[in-house]
């Protein structure tokens, strides 16, 4: 589909002069992409049934008849023989029709401006001429904004697939490195096992070996996530779970974890694994946002909210400066002095990606909000 980038108050604007030429009560610009569509509508009181966002497959579209040559002028539609049979002049309630094409510097047909309403209308020479310029304002509009944007939005698919490419490159090395890793960390306990003087450094190395060993797992999980085994579960059993496990870690921060329930939840389609470690990771994220207070609190609250199950995870740490808050979530970027990867919150947003949900993050200096939303099963 063409991108639409174009300046709604403009082509509002002359929407309304062209009511102000034409004696029909709609008026409307339609664009043609795989179907037809209207973009932006005009309706003074007892006009056509038409407004924005309808759509129509091309062929059953008047607009579909206009050509660039010039306008198209059907005093009577159900005398037309061009239009009598087609079902959408009654649905819409279309007697009459006046389509000029809007026709781009490059020779490209971008849509119509038109004139319809319900009864038959003569239309006068000096209202079809006037429709056809302000056709020719709304062209040059389009076409200048349009000019402006493409740059830009080529610019970022450029850099996009630059991206890509270098994901797909640091992927691969990051399989090589892994395997041959695997190799060392069994020489070196080989060797461990044979120097008892050099034991007290055994538990260092494997350490930061199992450390490289879980970037490189987690840079992986980013670059090439898992697809999700789906299973119609609780996902209030999910977060219990997940809040059991990391009970005691809490108590060692000196932070109470509470969970509220609003309502029945219904169930939900996820991977429970992949979800107790979206969990898991950001439970420990707020655990660990109150480190430096005397006592903290962090409460989970599941409800529903239309097809969607909510799940605010809300600290009482001191949050996220503002400056900064845009950047959580990206790859490598940590808020942990240099003890973080900068890849959990990554993680997170990859696995509630692949499961058709969102994450969003609020902010302020009484602590910070993390709001899941995932599809309920209905």
């Amino acid at each position: 589909m063409e991108e639409r980038n174009i300046n709604e108050k403009a082509v509002w604007d002359v929407l309304q002069m062209a009511s102000e030429v034409v004696g029909s009560r709609t008026l409307f610009v339609g664009i043609f992409d795989e179907q037809f569509s209207v973009m932006k509508a005009f309706n003074k009181e007892g006009g056509s049934l038409v407004e924005d966002g309808l759509t129509l497959p091309l062929e059953l579209a008047v607009c579909n008849l206009v050509t660039c040559d010039e306008p198209l002028v059907i005093p009577n539609t159900k005398r037309d023989v061009r239009t009598s049979n087609l079902a959408i002049i009654d649905g819409a309630r279309v007697g009459s029709y006046l389509g000029t094409p809007i026709v781009l510097e490059d020779g490209r047909m971008f849509g119509t401006l038109c004139a319809v309403d319900p009864d038959p209308y003569q239309f006068s020479e000096s209202e079809i001429q006037g429709l056809n310029r302000l056709a020719g304002i709304l062209s040059y509009i389009i076409y200048k904004n349009q000019a402006a944007v493409l740059p830009k939005i080529e610019e970022k698919i450029l850099q996009l697939d630059k991206l890509a490419l270098v994901g797909q490159l640091a992927a691969g090395l990051a399989h090589e490195i892994r395997n041959p890793m695997q190799s060392v960390r069994g020489f070196i306990q080989f060797l461990f096992n044979e120097n008892e003087q050099a034991e007290p450094f055994q538990k260092i190395v494997l350490d930061e070996l199992d450390r490289m060993n879980e970037l490189i797992n987690n840079f992986l999980l980013v670059t090439q996530p898992t697809a999700p085994k789906k299973e119609i579960v609780s996902i209030v059993e999910v977060i219990h779970d997940t809040v059991a496990f990391l009970k005691s870690e809490a108590a060692l921060y000196n932070v109470e974890m509470n969970v509220r329930i609003e309502g029945a939840i219904p169930l939900v389609s996820i991977d429970p694994a992949q979800m107790r470690q979206v969990f898991m990771n950001l439970l420990k994220n707020a655990i660990e946002a109150m480190e430096k207070k005397k006592r903290g609190e962090v409460n989970l609250i599941i409800k529903e909210w239309e097809d969607w199950a909510l799940i605010d995870i809300q600290d009482t740490g001191s949050g996220i400066p503002l400056s900064i808050i845009n950047k959580v979530g990206n790859p490598f970027f940590s808020t942990k002095d240099g003890t973080g990867m900068g890849l959990g919150l990554s993680i997170c947003k990859t696995i509630i990606n692949e499961h058709n949900g969102k994450l969003a993050i609020e902010s302020d200096e009484n602590g910070t909000v993390v709001t899941v939303k995932l599809p309920l099963t209905l």
